[in-house]
């Protein structure tokens, strides 16, 4: 007889698309995983997967195996579900993971108008993790997050692409900055006159970061060079730096967009921004869109009206 372990352990694996993946949401070695579905494999007498060139693929047996799997872990999920109290039932839990290259703070500016508003009763809880997009889209894939918000687009057969902005990105400089120096600017001063006048230096994202090599394309575009005075790979600290006025830099306009409603940084370039910095809402190909889902759609499109 299998063993309900080998049996999820097979159903992580294949819906996860490999050995690798699986080993790292079950938080066991590789070796100990493809020794256990081996097991299963000869407990069932059937071959589950089968190596094509570098990627591992159901064999017709183990897309047999997996859609009784798929429906014995569904109905588990069912039943999980209907142990819970009244009051629980009345909640949502929305789970979004955003990817370490996008500026956290802002998404809680993002997501506030959602979490105020409370529709025919049903309370939503939004639970906000942080992690790099490869291991999200893992904890999407494996129904431990619900959406994914990256910089980065996803190509996967399971992942959908829910909604898409494109946010203007300009050059920030501290307003107290400016002032104590008595300059007056306007959205129509070059970049490149602006950073050879001015004495302070560039707060930039790192190297492992899709901001800084846009802003590196952006500085060969316009034959710029800037001492470098402060960078990180920490988006929020980025942007405390600039609005500390440690430096400038160029950041997307919706991550400061109160800092310069209230004057505390000002901007530099034209309104459609000297390039575009896009935001990804990624969800599961498989899941249907509630309210909550479409809410959030709309609420991502308007950040390019900003």
């Amino acid at each position: 007889m299998f063993n309900y372990n080998h049996l999820y352990y097979f159903y992580v694996t294949a819906r996860l698309g490999g050995v690798s993946n699986a080993a790292k949401y079950l938080h066991i070695s590789q070796p100990s995983l493809s020794s256990q579905i081996k097991v299963l494999e000869s407990s069932i007498d059937q071959k589950l997967f089968e190596k094509r060139g570098r990627n591992l693929h159901l064999t017709p047996e183990g897309e047999r195996t997996f859609a009784y799997c798929k429906k014995m872990f569904d109905v588990a999920a069912d039943f999980a579900e209907s142990l819970k109290s009244p009051t629980e039932k009345q909640s949502q839990r929305i789970r979004i993971g955003v990817s370490d290259q996008v500026e956290r703070p802002f998404i809680a500016d993002l997501l506030a108008p959602l979490i105020r508003e409370q529709k025919r009763g049903v309370e939503k809880i939004f639970f906000v993790s942080s992690a790099p997009s490869d291991a999200l889209v893992i904890q999407l894939r494996s129904r431990e997050i619900d959406l994914l918000l990256t910089n980065k687009p996803i190509y996967a057969d399971d992942v959908t692409e829910l909604a898409a902005a494109e946010m203007p990105v300009n050059l920030m400089v501290s307003t107290k900055n400016l002032k104590e120096r008595k300059m007056r600017i306007s959205r129509n001063t070059s970049a490149l006159d602006f950073l050879n006048a001015v004495p302070w230096g560039l707060i930039i994202p790192s190297y492992k970061m899709k901001l800084r090599h846009e802003t590196d394309l952006f500085f060969q575009e316009i034959r710029a060079r800037k001492k470098v005075v402060f960078e990180s790979d920490i988006m929020s600290v980025v942007g405390r730096a600039i609005v500390d006025g440690a430096g400038v830099g160029f950041l997307p306009v919706p991550y400061v967009m109160d800092e310069v409603q209230s004057g505390i940084l000002t901007l530099l370039g034209p309104k459609a921004g000297y390039w575009k910095h896009t935001l990804y809402l990624l969800g599961r190909k498989d899941e249907k869109e509630d309210e909550t889902i479409q809410d959030l759609k709309k609420t991502i499109k308007r950040l390019e009206k900003i």
